[in-house]
């Protein structure tokens, strides 16, 4: 048999049509794999998400007199309970604004959701992620 000129060509748009038809199925495995692997990201990056905890704590930046505003704003008007950090009990050592500030504010911050505005206080406190609990005194 004589191959002529138009079995080439047509010998070549059967190659190139089997090439073609091998890009679409390598880039549609390629797009699928990725799909996967993105989805499985998720799946595995998600929980560390969620399990990363916050806290809200007085800024370095903040006074003294917005440290007992904030104080007084949050136990006198019932957001939080207060006893903690009153004398005897267990967050009331050491007595000082910034400590009792922070755990007030940290008891309204998780009260309300942890969400970054439940930690404005005026622009006095500011998100942790380490936890600020010591000795008894136990940050939620």
């Amino acid at each position: 048999m004589k191959i002529n000129n138009f079995h080439k060509k047509l010998l070549i748009l059967y190659i190139m049509q089997y090439h073609l038809s091998y890009e679409l199925k390598a880039n549609t495995t390629m797009i699928s794999q990725l799909t996967l692997i993105f989805f499985l990201s998720l799946v595995v990056i998600q929980p560390f998400h969620i399990l990363a905890k916050t806290w809200c704590v007085a800024a370095a930046s903040a006074t003294d007199t917005q440290l007992q505003a904030n104080i007084d704003w949050a136990c006198n008007e019932g957001k939080v309970d207060c006893v903690k950090i009153n004398p005897g009990g267990v967050c009331y050592e050491p007595n000082t604004l910034t400590s009792h500030a922070s755990f007030v504010m940290n008891d309204y911050y998780r009260n309300h959701g942890s969400i970054e505005e439940a930690c404005e206080f005026n622009h006095t406190g500011q998100i942790i992620s380490g936890d600020p609990s010591y000795r008894r005194c136990r940050y939620s």
